[in-house]
């Protein structure tokens, strides 16, 4: 097992080594620099990357015991992880600076995941985590059937290319502990779609910030387009192609970093509240909501005053 596979006991010294150090932001009221604000939300957010990977990584006795978390738990760790390395991606992309065409993509991946989480957090019914499992298993229904078909049409012979599909769909389908004949084919979204999970969770509002605008970066949209990768000639009414990277500061990292946390801070009271030094994780959260809504407002009026 890797290091970045292991798994964390529940105490002080455990959260403490897997934690960055408290980025400090004292002074931060009076800076001036909008760069030096770009860079400490940087910081912020790898602090908060940090504190995902940890959560991520936790078990309680029980799980201790058995080597690992039950299905339901597993689907909210699993998704921490996955925002946890698109966020990682993020840092990797940021630290060039002028990656904010494809950071645009990869927030609407992590917004989405986030909502994830705390809808199934939130609602904490096992009914709506099969919905999820079995959804998800829509495309491997779709791509069985279509193997099953062209094996009949052939009275029965199987291709090597077909038997490694068969068998990558029975390991996905035993670990669900779903039958393939279970999963749901046809098109559509579990828990109602995005719109109504957000509505579910009180912020309906933030439907055009979580996916609708972030979609243009995902799909290359028109909008995408034309605001991203063209140069636009209003003389000529022509178009040419820009290659150039848009840069990636404070408004893209700073909203996003206070947006999974909250989840973070679901997902760690309702599996580890048994854990005392939790209590220091929850904390860490807390600051670090504020640090980043400090620096972030710091961060606007600067922009307001350049314009």
């Amino acid at each position: 097992m890797s290091d970045a596979e292991k798994f964390i006991e529940g105490t002080a010294e455990s959260f403490e080594g897997m934690m960055i150090p408290r980025v400090e932001i004292t002074g931060v009221e009076s800076e001036t620099d909008i760069n030096k604000i770009d860079g400490l939300v940087f910081e912020l957010y790898k602090e908060v990357l940090s504190v995902l990977n940890l959560a991520a990584h936790l078990l309680d006795e029980t799980a201790n015991a058995k080597g690992g978390w039950p299905r339901n738990q597993a689907i909210c760790a699993g998704l921490i992880v996955r925002i946890a390395k698109f966020m990682l991606v993020v840092t990797q992309l940021s630290a060039k600076g002028d990656r904010a065409d494809v950071v645009f993509a990869l927030n609407r991946s992590i917004l989405e995941t986030t909502v994830n989480l705390e809808f199934l957090l939130n609602k904490n019914e096992d009914g709506v985590f099969d919905q999820f499992v079995k959804f998800s298993l829509g495309p491997e229904k779709e791509l069985y059937d279509i193997i099953q078909s062209n094996i009949a049409k052939r009275g029965g012979e199987v291709l090597p290319i077909e038997k490694s599909m068969l068998a990558s769909i029975d390991r996905v389908c035993k670990a669900s502990d779903v039958k393939i004949e279970e999963a749901k084919q046809k098109y559509g979204d579990w828990g109602g779609g995005v719109k109504e999970r957000l509505k579910y969770l009180g912020i309906e509002e933030q439907y055009i910030a979580v996916q609708r605008l972030p979609s243009h970066a995902v799909h290359g949209s028109w909008v995408d387009l034309c605001m991203q990768h063209l140069t636009y000639n209003s003389t000529n009414n022509v178009f040419g192609p820009d290659n150039s990277f848009a840069n990636v500061d404070a408004r893209l990292l700073g909203p996003i970093a206070i947006f999974v946390l909250q989840p973070t801070k679901i997902y760690l009271e309702r599996y580890f509240s048994g854990i005392p030094d939790v209590k220091l994780v929850l904390d860490r959260i807390g600051d670090l909501r504020a640090r980043i809504g400090l620096a972030d407002s710091v961060h606007e009026k600067l922009l307001a005053s350049e314009r």
